[in-house]
């Protein structure tokens, strides 16, 4: 039995994502004066990826989430084709509210830990339970709240996340004042794992050797696309328009989402008679059109992603939604060009432009004009801004520390909830 006080960390999922690779890299420091356990509500890469590294976890597909958040929420229009399309998912979301209440006690009841850790907004239920509990519990907020047309589900979270709470933690101001925890909020940017990232001694994946393209290609590269709050489909349209000025140039879609555009015709007419669109055929519309297949690539996941980000010259972060994208925060300690888009989160982490460039989010027009901006335009003095921010602000040791230093507090002095 061990004598080491015990985190108990609820993961969302189970993809290869910011939230798990955050939590990862603040869990190569607690681990090592703290017992922990991560439980993941589903299966999927990152699980695999953690068992690897020697991180203790379960799978708990009973335990389920509640998205109300900017990157995934549920539309309550019944004349938005939306409404329809998220009905089931989000019924069976509520429907598993109660068993993952109960599931949350039985295993706090089993695993006895000292402090319990969600890392994410959406664990709405898991949330409940550890309060009922009354083990402290911190609340990390890896997303912005959506506010919706009349904000009653958005006031209703936050009030349940601030009650549940014994701290709130956000990635930055804008994140925070969403929720509006008060006293109980606390900002711990996101952060970087220099010894992960460094520019210097990381090691060469000859990317374009890869790809098949001449060494003296531009790469523009984003990481995660498959969700259309990500923004891919501007990105592949802004593309498209600066193809012809700047041939030399290629356009890579790192992480999940289809590899190969589905050709079974049955599917794409089933879709067309539905409303519903495919992400992946979308952008493969777009590629044919403007005959780009030899300069867009779908690479996959890739989880030890460093080297890529260094060989590559831009990374674009074209969220629609306010989002605190990692990737950025990769890109700028690899010396990597961003471009993102002018929202909350991911402007903050540009310096509002002077560390990167921004865009209108959605916008096509824009998104053109910055690309091209960026790939005719001497960036030293940006990329040289940004890095420094990324060391200054988002030192993974100083960050972490600070993150420790709230488990401290409530293990010493127990806030009242």
């Amino acid at each position: 039995m061990s004598n080491k006080t015990k985190i108990l960390y609820i993961q969302h999922s189970g993809a290869n994502g910011g939230a798990p690779m955050s939590l990862y890299y603040l869990l190569e420091y607690v681990k090592k004066d703290y017992e922990i356990v991560v439980y993941f509500t589903e299966d999927g890469p990152a699980v695999e990826f953690y068992k690897k590294n020697g991180i203790n976890c379960v799978v708990d597909n009973v335990l389920g989430k509640l998205p109300h958040c900017t990157i995934e929420n549920q539309s309550l229009n019944p004349f938005g084709f939306k409404f329809y399309h998220d009905a089931k998912s989000y019924l069976t979301h509520y429907l598993k509210l109660l068993p993952t209440y109960l599931r949350m006690r039985q295993i706090i009841a089993k695993e006895k830990p000292d402090i319990v850790h969600l890392n994410s907004s959406v664990l709405i239920a898991e949330g409940l339970a550890t309060r009922s509990t009354g083990v402290p519990l911190v609340w990390h907020m890896r997303d912005f709240l959506e506010y919706g047309h009349f904000r009653l589900r958005y006031n209703f979270l936050r009030k349940i996340i601030t009650h549940c709470s014994t701290v709130v933690i956000g990635l930055c101001e804008s994140e925070i004042k969403r929720i509006s925890p008060g006293d109980k909020g606390v900002v711990i940017p996101n952060f970087i794992n220099f010894d992960k990232f460094d520019h210097h001694k990381v090691d060469n994946v000859n990317l374009r050797e890869q790809l098949g393209i001449p060494l003296d290609t531009k790469i523009i590269a984003i990481l995660g696309w498959n969700t259309p709050a990500k923004g891919a489909l501007t990105l592949m349209q802004a593309f498209a328009e600066i193809s012809n000025q700047h041939p030399n140039t290629v356009l890579v879609f790192f992480g999940e989402g289809q590899q190969q555009a589905g050709k079974s015709k049955f599917k794409n007419v089933l879709r067309f008679l539905a409303g519903k669109k495919n992400l992946r055929i979308e952008l493969q519309k777009i590629i044919d059109t403007f005959s780009l297949q030899h300069r867009v690539f779908f690479p996959g996941i890739i989880f030890d992603i460093a080297g890529y980000i260094a060989e590559v010259d831009i990374i674009a972060a074209p969220f629609t939604q306010p989002h605190f994208a990692r990737p950025i925060l990769e890109a700028g300690a690899m010396k990597t060009l961003v471009i993102t888009s002018d929202i909350d989160g991911t402007r903050e982490m540009v310096l509002y432009g002077k560390a990167g460039y921004l865009a209108k989010p959605a916008d096509r027009i824009d998104w053109t004009r910055q690309l091209d901006l960026a790939l005719s335009t001497d960036n030293q003095d940006k990329i040289e801004l940004m890095f420094s921010n990324t060391q200054r602000t988002y030192n993974s040791e100083i960050n972490a520390n600070n993150s420790i230093a709230i488990y401290r507090n409530i293990l010493a002095k127990p806030i009242k909830l």
